[in-house]
Formats: structure tokens, sequence, C-alpha cells
């Protein structure tokens, strides 16, 4: 099983950096460098903004600032929990995985099309099955490898054995609105899984679609007095459209405790939740899709 970066202690590598403290440590650092007898006077400097001192200070203190948020950045880098882009690329490589491509790019074009490749979440997880895909004897993480690696559409992957010795792969496909997998899709994650040298010659895998579970969102917000209407409810349909998005996996369920959550931004008194109206529970081998979100003002109260 893959660690779950969420539950880690944030690395001690990377550090918090705040510009106002490393301008204190710096303005009494060189207070300290006179002698006691003109300290004060050093200080009375200090404290006067439009001094050229106080500001050749403040450049350096900036300067320092900058300097110490890049080392974050380059420590950031070297950590797969963190890593991004290039960096992430790297990291890959270390384990041998490639980023893959969901969409060749169309030099045909004008302008020409840019390839475009897995997000950097999906590669992230990818990465961490690396050494799952080394065993031999089929269990879940590996059948997860072999399906990610065989397509960059697989966004995501479930496994269950329905009956001893029968292994069944759904798939969600990235690039699908609604994330059911094309028979495209389907024929080339099965005969990756179903490969001579992958498949554990006792298993006889099945490759699936997900089933897409449609549902929608449709809520009313009771605000205060005070609060700008437009900002509250851009808010709450900020927050519900990315619960949507990232409850878009296998077996994720829809929980209507946690579309309340997300719509009760500061400035809302009460949520009216018209849809949907009992949680969506999904199983091993069903994916949502929200159809539509809707969410108003209803009133002030």
């Amino acid at each position: 099983m893959s660690v779950d970066f969420s539950q880690l202690a944030p690395p001690d590598i990377i550090e918090t950096i705040d510009y106002e403290v490393i301008l204190a440590e710096r303005k009494a650092d060189l207070i300290n460098r006179f002698p006691d007898d003109q300290k004060p006077q050093i200080t009375e400097v200090l404290n006067r903004e439009s001094e050229p001192l106080t500001k050749y200070i403040e450049e350096n203190s900036y300067r320092e600032t900058v300097l110490r948020n890049r080392i974050n950045t380059a420590a950031r880098g070297l950590l797969l929990a963190y890593a991004e882009k290039n960096d992430l690329d790297q990291l890959g490589a270390n384990y041998n995985v490639k980023r893959l491509i969901i969409k060749p790019a169309d030099n045909t074009k004008t302008p020409p099309v840019p390839a475009v490749y897995e997000s950097d979440p999906a590669f992230r997880e990818r990465i961490q099955l690396a050494f799952d895909s080394l065993s031999v004897a089929g269990p879940e993480a590996a059948y997860k490898k072999i399906a990610r690696d065989a397509d960059g559409r697989v966004a995501d992957v479930s496994i269950t054995s329905p009956m001893p010795a029968h292994v069944t792969l759904t798939i969600l496909q990235a690039d699908s609105l609604t994330g059911s997998a094309s028979p495209e899709l389907v024929q080339i994650v099965d005969k990756a899984a179903n490969a001579e040298e992958k498949r554990p010659i006792g298993d006889r895998v099945t490759v699936i679609s997900a089933e897409i579970i449609n549902y929608s969102i449709n809520a009313k917000l009771y605000i205060g007095k005070d609060p700008e209407a437009a900002t509250v409810l851009a808010q709450a349909i900020n927050n519900v459209t990315e619960y949507a998005q990232k409850q878009k996996r296998i077996g994720r369920s829809i929980r209507m405790s946690a579309i309340y959550a997300a719509l009760h931004v500061d400035g809302v008194n009460r949520v009216e939740l018209l849809n949907p109206t009992a949680d969506v529970v999904l199983t091993p081998t069903q994916a949502s899709f929200c159809e539509n979100i809707s969410v108003v003002i209803g009133g002030v109260e």
C-alpha cells in the first residue's frame, strides 16, 4: 500500500520564512557590531525608514528572503510529495517511470496543438506504485501500476476479485466528460494486463469501464445581512465544484455532509440542500459524475 503523503509531518528541511523576522534579526546583528556607546544612535538611525542604511538593510533582508524561498523550492523538488513538473519527471526517472501522454501533439493545425501530458498528481501516484509493480504474485498495487502505465488516459483504476483466480480491473478515463472508458482504452489496458510477462499464470483478468453514476447538486444559501452575496455565492460554488471533482474517482461516494460543509462558507447562516437527497454510495466498480451544480441565494436571515 502506498504512503499517504497527507499523513506525513512537514519535512524539517523546509523552513518557515518571515521577512519581518529576518529584517529584525539583521538590524539586531548590525547594532551589536557597534560599541555600546554607539548602539543607541545606530538604533535610532535604523528606526527611520528614510535612512539609506535602513533601506540597505531592508534590501538585504528581501534578498535573503528570496534566496531562502528558492532553497525551499529546491528542497521540495527533491521530495516526491512536493515535486512538480520537471522536478517530478527527474524523480520519476529514478524509478524508471516516465510521464505519459494523454493526447499527442498535433502539428498539422495552425497554431500547432501541444501534447497533453498526465497531471502531476496522477504521475506521482504511478511513481509510488513503482516498487509494487515488481511483484509477480499479482497484488492489487501491481495491477494498478500495469493499468496506469498502459495509457496516460487511465485516470483511476480499482481492482476486485469476484471469485478466486478472477481479477477485474475497473478503469476511469481522464479525457472523457463523464469518466466512462472507451472500448479502445479498455482494449489497450486489457492487452497490457494480460501480457504473459506480467500476469500471474493462474489469474483470469478482465478489464471494464467504471459504471458512471450521475447526480446533481442543487442548493439554496441563506446568508446574513452584512456579507456580500456575490462573494459568498462564488466561494460556495467553487468549494462544491472542487469537492465534486475530487470525488470523481472509482468507489468514492458522494456524502451529503461533505456537500453541506463545502457550501457552509463564511457568511452563510443556513444551507438548504435540494439535491442529492441522500448519499450517493458507490461500489468499487462505480464512479460519480456531477451533471449540474446549481447554487443560489435563497434569502437573507
